[in-house]
């Protein structure tokens, strides 16, 4: 089982992403469940939308939406919060939310943000 970072689906969805092809090779070999946080579906949606257009972020709403080997993650949010404040570095909520995830469900986090790397590397 998966957690996707946000930098991946971005990419996925944009074919000018310089990591685009890393993206579609990544999603090829993933043959079981994703799950997926509110905070990396604003931040995906959010992205596509000003770097391409509305109906790009739609086209990621409905395939999450439609595809049954994703699993919307909710009611986490206290735990995150609690998660983030123990954090004693620059970082942002949706990286420490998707690493305290990860480790929470047993997840492989899938990410092209070495900042989130090296946080998943400290713990």
């Amino acid at each position: 089982m998966h957690i996707i970072d946000s930098s991946v689906w971005v990419a996925l969805f944009l074919d000018f992403d310089v990591n685009y092809e890393k993206a579609i090779e990544i999603f090829s070999q993933i043959n079981d469940k994703i799950y997926l946080p509110y905070c990396v579906i604003s931040e995906v949606a959010t992205v596509l939308t000003y770097k391409h257009s509305k109906e790009q972020a739609d086209g990621f709403l409905e395939f999450i939406s439609d595809n049954e080997d994703v699993i919307l993650i909710d009611n986490e949010m206290k735990n995150e919060i609690d998660f983030y404040k123990k954090i004693n570095k620059r970082v942002s909520f949706t990286d420490a939310s998707l690493v305290f995830l990860a480790e929470k469900f047993g997840l492989l986090l899938i990410t092209f943000d070495k900042q989130m790397i090296g946080l998943i590397k400290k713990k």
